[in-house]
């Protein structure tokens, strides 16, 4: 059976070689030379756990190349390689010059991938050292990495990365809830993908004061797909933090009403918002199949009204800048 490092483009090196390859490649006379174009912004490490299959990190390679074309970054890829029983290491090196509409518009990439034995990653923070642009911010990507085996690197590993992320959909454990050193400098790949829906329903529910938002308040209902749990869960966070901001009232109904987060029965449900009153106010809003509208079904004391909202999904380049940078 192949490493993930085998099903990711690039050249194997000797791990030796990869820095001083590094530093030639580039190397060009005169105008137009490919240096001239690859001036990078940041480190970022993505980093892979046992349990990413081919198919999901060559799409996450992917996503994190195009962020590069529009961030550039120098990439270093970490894979655990299950044939490594001698504390060993593998590396590959991708590199490849975009060009947009003009030559002027040409966009360098560079990925370092290194294949280390997962359960002998002594070395792997220095050898990660050695590789990074060290004049630059780390951001550090964990996919499916164990939560203990991510706590084991807040002292080595970590120590000095600017922000690390991760994407609450795919992960066992919500590994927010880890004992960050940082909390505020972790990012969660859901919550930046809610970005849109988060800006439709505030758009919509602004339109009333928080005293009306919350008196009377019954419950908060979230259903989420089975692919999207992550959002349901950050969802139900976010609109409990918008309507606890009325905890100045004398009798704020939404302290005391009831969130109820679950999975959708229905097969067409994606992601579901529901706020039930004491009386016969409602707000209702539902993601349709094909993730680019909403509807809004609600009676909030003035007259009963069905919109449909606009929820335009960010791209896989968009949702990483917005997690890593924003």
């Amino acid at each position: 059976m192949k490493d993930l490092i085998d099903e990711l483009p690039g050249i194997a090196l000797p791990v030796r070689e990869v820095a001083h390859r590094l530093n030639t490649m580039w190397q060009g006379e005169g105008d137009g030379s490919p240096s001239e174009f690859r001036a990078s912004q940041m480190n970022v490490v993505l980093h892979f756990g046992r349990e990413v299959t081919p198919r999901e990190a060559t799409q996450r390679f992917g996503e994190l190349i195009e962020f590069a074309q529009r961030y550039p970054s120098r990439i270093i890829v970490l894979c655990p390689c299950d044939s490594i029983s001698d504390g060993s290491m593998r590396a590959k090196l991708f590199s490849q010059c975009y060009i947009g509409d003009s030559h002027r518009e040409m966009c360098c990439c560079e990925a370092l991938m290194l294949g280390y034995q997962p359960d002998d990653c002594g070395y792997l923070g220095n050898q990660v050292s050695v590789w990074l642009e060290s004049d630059l911010p780390t951001y550090h990507w964990f996919s499916r990495v164990p939560a203990e085996r991510i706590e084991a690197y807040f002292d080595n590993l970590l120590v000095g990365v600017r922000r690390c992320i991760y994407d609450s959909s795919i992960e066992e454990k919500d590994l927010g809830a880890l004992d960050w050193p940082e909390p505020d400098r972790v990012g969660d790949l859901a919550t930046a993908r809610l970005l849109p829906v988060r800006q439709a329903i505030g758009q919509y529910l602004s339109g009333y004061s928080i005293e009306q938002l919350c008196h009377g308040l019954k419950s908060v209902r979230i259903r989420y797909a089975e692919s999207m749990s992550g959002e349901g869960r950050r969802l139900l966070e976010w609109i409990k933090d918008c309507l606890n901001e009325c905890d100045k009232c004398e009798d704020c109904s939404a302290l005391k009403a009831d969130y109820d987060l679950g999975e959708c029965q229905a097969d067409d449900c994606r992601l579901t918002l529901e706020l039930s009153y004491e009386d016969d106010r409602y707000f209702r809003w539902r993601m349709l199949s094909g993730g680019n509208l909403g509807m809004v079904e609600a009676y909030l004391g003035k007259s009963e009204e069905k919109v449909t909202t606009r929820v335009k999904s960010l791209g896989a380049e968009q949702t990483i800048a917005e997690a890593l940078l924003f």
